[in-house]
């Protein structure tokens, strides 16, 4: 097996892992890919033509030539449990090859279907491949579902479409359980051709006449996509099936542009050109097919992944576009701070000792779980523990526990918002927890599941997107939200959004022993006290 810079290889002799071989995963969806799979405990295998410097941990296979049929897949498929397959030629526009649709099956249908065929053979349970949204055309009068017939009108399109029916075929024929995505556009830092050229015209401040198109664009991130790919290789219900796969919002062209604009730090010029006019202009210029993605409409739905995985995006349209906006941006201009090398190396180090820490603390403090548990029942009806969805690091969705401090039909909002309601569900068990902040004991939990630390931004909902953007924008997403933090002993609820977060940038400046001694000095003295909450 070779490795690159960084990787090791991890497969026993006649022993196998869990591996899963990523073919074509130096694109731009294999970056993200790799550790979306990583982060979910997969051993990757990452075949690709050169190995990726960022790559750690990762089996390194050089590609074969794709382009050519018989190739031995065996070797690189010892021991692997999935396929991903998101090699692909891409789709070009005016493609200038004497047999385009030849060389498009080569690549799109003809090897992978080679390498899922040798996957059957070699035992493999799954295999994804990842199509795409041509597979049904170019435009849309309603969102279309995955039911829906396939209308390809392009080389790509059609080689797209004849491999998912050759590899779902294969699959009922073999027992190998096929899974197709067909995602519409994918975005992200990084990306390249028109969503590229689109945004880097909105950050120059340069006259766009789209204001007067009123089209919606389905288009998926290319970290959501990631993560999709990661639940299908697991989950039950996903075999068989192909999936659409979308963000949660579908955007029309002008508020795209907008949105890549504002995270540029610009605001947008968009003049009202008629559509008719575009076309016309479109038509005499040689870019019809350009004016027409920007006009048209194309949607898809997202439902069946929800329906039968419960997967919804885990970055919402706003925080992916301000993402992929500011990664155009000069270096330090309007960019987040950074942690330094020996930040990462303190926080990486303090996390081992947390979790420890928090296992001890868990069994020490069994009687006080089993009174404040008891307390709670005899208080009010409900369960004892409050799970809820909160944005951990890098605004990725988890779930935080706590004491249940309010009555159990109280509504999902933050207390803020609660008390901007006049809502006051806070049972008298849930003052006293709160105002000792007993309640927040359970997220010893979440520390020993390494989804928080015990200094950090608290964890805001997924739902306060302000609150999201402005800690994006300060680089404060890098930390893992704390149980205890600056802004928590600074005021914690008396403080307005923008002022919580100027504290967690202050706490991303300082992070390190003394700031956190500093923290948790003064959250024992708040405690006991009786300050900063309600």
């Amino acid at each position: 097996m070779n490795t690159g810079t960084g990787m090791q290889h991890t497969e026993k002799e006649g022993k196998s892992v869990n591996t899963v071989l990523v073919v074509g995963a130096s694109g731009f969806v294999g970056r993200a890919v790799v550790p979306a799979l990583q982060r979910r405990g997969l051993q990757v295998r990452a075949a690709s033509r050169t190995p990726l410097a960022e790559w750690q941990h990762v089996e390194f296979e050089p590609l074969p030539d794709l382009t050519v049929r018989g190739t031995d897949w065996s070797s690189i498929l010892g021991g692997v449990s999935g396929v991903v397959y998101l090699a692909a030629r891409v789709h070009v526009m005016n493609d200038q090859d004497p047999d385009p649709l030849g060389a498009y099956r080569a690549v799109n249908r003809d090897a992978a279907l080679d390498l899922a065929t040798a996957a059957a053979a070699a035992g493999v349970r799954r295999f994804v491949y990842l199509s795409s949204v041509k597979v049904n055309g170019e435009a849309t009068i309603r969102p279309l579902v995955e039911t829906d017939p396939p209308h390809p009108v392009d080389p790509y399109g059609q080689s797209k479409w004849e491999a998912e029916q050759a590899l779902l075929d294969l699959g009922r024929k073999t027992g190998l359980e096929v899974v197709v995505l067909r995602p519409p556009l994918v975005y992200g830092p990084g990306v390249k051709a028109n969503f590229m050229a689109l945004a880097r015209a909105a950050g120059q401040g340069l006259p766009l006449p789209i204001g007067a198109v009123d089209n919606r664009r389905s288009m998926v991130y290319v970290e959501n996509l990631a993560d999709l790919i990661a639940t299908v290789l697991s989950h039950p219900a996903a075999a068989g099936e192909t999936f659409f796969a979308v963000d949660a919002e579908d955007l029309s062209t002008p508020a795209l542009t907008r949105h890549l604009a504002q995270a540029q730090g610009r605001t947008p010029w968009l003049p009202r050109l008629p559509v008719p006019v575009l076309e016309r202009l479109g038509a005499i210029t040689g870019k019809a097919p350009l004016i027409h993605r920007l006009t048209s409409s194309l949607q898809v739905s997202g439902e069946k992944a929800h329906r039968l995985l419960g997967w919804t995006p885990p970055y919402p349209v706003w925080q992916a576009l301000a993402r992929t906006g500011r990664a155009l941006q000069p270096a330090g201009e309007g960019r987040p701070r950074r942690l330094t090398a020996r930040q990462r190396v303190y926080l990486m180090v303090r996390g081992g000792v947390e979790r420890v820490v928090a296992l001890v603390l868990l069994l020490a403090l069994v009687p006080v779980w089993s009174l404040t548990a008891l307390a709670i029942r005899l208080d009010s009806a409900g369960p004892v523990l409050f799970r809820q969805e909160r944005a951990g690091r890098r605004h990725r969705p988890f779930h935080i526990y706590k004491f249940r401090s309010m009555r159990a039909d109280a509504p999902h909002l933050s207390t803020e918002e609660m008390q901007r309601s006049g809502l006051n569900p806070v049972t008298r068990v849930g003052a006293f927890l709160r105002r000792t902040s007993l309640d927040e004991l359970p997220q010893l939990l979440n520390v020993i599941r390494g989804e928080m630390s015990f200094v950090g931004p608290r964890p805001a909902l997924m739902t306060q997107a302000v609150v999201l953007k402005l800690r994006e924008e300060a680089g404060v997403d890098q930390l893992l939200p704390g149980i205890t933090g600056l802004a928590q002993v600074r005021g914690r609820d008396d403080l307005d959004d923008h002022t919580k977060v100027q504290y967690d940038a202050e706490y991303l400046r300082q992070a390190g022993v003394t700031m956190d001694l500093q923290v948790v000095t003064q959250t024992v003295q708040s405690v006991w006290h009786g300050t900063g909450t309600k």
